[in-house]
């Protein structure tokens, strides 16, 4: 009775043994091919240094940096950002025009979003909704989509500034 006890733990063992190690020994898959390490670096450089002047600028408007200091500061992040974007632009020059498309389209779903018609997307500063605090409508950041509140004057998601809506007086 004990040696069957026994050969069904070793059987038992033995199928755990080979479900954990089969991974291991099986045909590795092969790893995913990035087509252009280059321009992949590039993206993300680019990526990075529009992050900090989009931060720059937000500081700029809280009260953190002087007008000399961005000025300064400004100037040299569109630089780099220009230079990465013409590099980029040397190496894959069918991707300017898929952004382009991209770019279109977020334009065309941010203008109907859940209903709410938005006004034309301007690069900055950000134009929002049309909508009148008295109405009870809600307002949507053009920048990240986030909905805001009338109070806003900053988006909280994304630190666009928010344009005030003028309500007219009849």
């Amino acid at each position: 009775m004990i040696w069957i006890t026994v050969s069904i733990a070793l059987v038992l063992s033995l199928a755990a043994l080979i479900f954990v190690i089969w991974p291991f020994l099986a045909n590795k898959v092969k790893p995913y091919h990035v087509e252009d390490d280059d321009l992949n670096e590039l993206i993300v450089r680019k990526d990075g240094v529009m992050a900090a002047i989009k931060d720059l600028e937000f500081d700029h408007r809280v009260g953190k940096i002087t007008d000399e200091d961005f000025e300064r500061f400004d100037a040299r992040l569109r630089r780099q950002a220009i230079a990465y974007m013409q590099q980029i632009e040397k190496l894959s020059p069918e991707m300017a025009d898929m952004d382009a498309s991209i770019e279109a389209e977020i334009n065309r779903y941010r203008r109907t979003t859940n209903g709410h018609t938005t006004t034309a997307v301007a690069a900055e500063p950000a134009i929002l909704a049309p909508a009148e605090p008295s109405t009870g409508k809600a307002r949507y950041c053009t920048n990240c989509g986030e909905k805001l509140s009338s109070t806003h004057k900053f988006c909280a998601t994304c630190g666009t500034p928010v344009t005030p809506v003028a309500v007219s007086q009849n």
